[in-house]
């Protein structure tokens, strides 16, 4: 049903910059490149929707999740753990909500809550040349070097606060790696931890490359902590067919 296809050879023929030329390059150069890398603006911009299906393992559990969101700011996420449903949670017209599972009584999402998937809609179906019409903005720290790849480093800061530094390498212009300090599930541990997770398994989705493997990793400890794996995904279908509606009926 779906096309698994990597057209990484833009990203090969800009490798054009030296690590010395990268490192004198403005945050909207750096960002202009690594767009034009996984697609370019126009592609981007034409990402109406996305639905991925995804694996996510934890230590102490393994779900799979239906995730879907839409440019308009519309967002849900079904988690099932033995193909039953046990959790999901969205934004629609009337804000952010939850769900404990079927039949589960259906409540208004903490303001956290919400503003985590609300980041979660920037982050996947827009680019980071719409950072500053969403009111975010982006700044270029100085570059590092991890594990023998040279990365630029764009720290960016949200209209709510978070912040969030993207590690993009300086040969292929992709997002190999991001650092925050946040929850990992926020509702049920409020602790913020530093943490890095590192991205790979870039694929095309409708034009536009995004990652389809993540692992994070606690910076403190080093133990990996999560795991996430797409396995399917569709976009710019019928709006209707995503099916992103609060389970008030059942």
């Amino acid at each position: 049903m779906m096309k698994w296809i990597q057209p990484l050879a833009l990203g090969i023929a800009l490798v054009a910059c030296s690590g010395q030329e990268a490192a004198e390059l403005t945050v909207d150069e750096v960002l202009a490149r690594h767009v034009e890398v996984t697609g370019g603006a126009e592609a981007i911009d034409g990402l109406r929707n996305l639905r991925l299906a995804v694996e996510v393992v934890e230590p102490d559990f393994t779900v799979n999740g239906d995730y879907r969101a839409t440019r308009d700011g519309r967002m849900q996420v079904d988690i099932f753990a033995d193909s039953a449903r046990v959790f999901s949670e969205g934004i629609d017209e009337q804000g952010g909500w939850q769900q404990g599972g079927d039949g589960g009584e259906v409540t208004q999402a903490t303001g956290l809550a919400t503003a985590i998937l609300a980041r979660g809609i920037d982050f996947n179906i827009f680019g980071l040349h719409d950072l500053e019409e969403r009111g975010h903005r982006a700044v270029l720290r100085d570059p590092e070097t991890i594990d023998g790849t040279d990365y630029q480093v764009v720290e960016l800061i949200m209209a709510d606060g978070f912040q969030r530094r993207f590690y993009i390498n300086s040969e292929t212009w992709l997002i190999e790696r991001h650092r925050e300090v946040s929850a990992l599930h926020p509702d049920l541990d409020a602790e913020e931890r530093p943490a890095e997770t590192v991205e790979g398994d870039y694929r095309a989705m409708c034009g536009v490359l995004r990652s389809t493997t993540t692992r994070k990793i606690d910076l403190e400890t080093g133990e990996e902590i999560q795991r996430t794996r797409v396995t399917d995904f569709d976009c710019n279908v019928d709006p209707a067919t995503l099916e992103i509606a609060r389970y008030e009926d059942e």
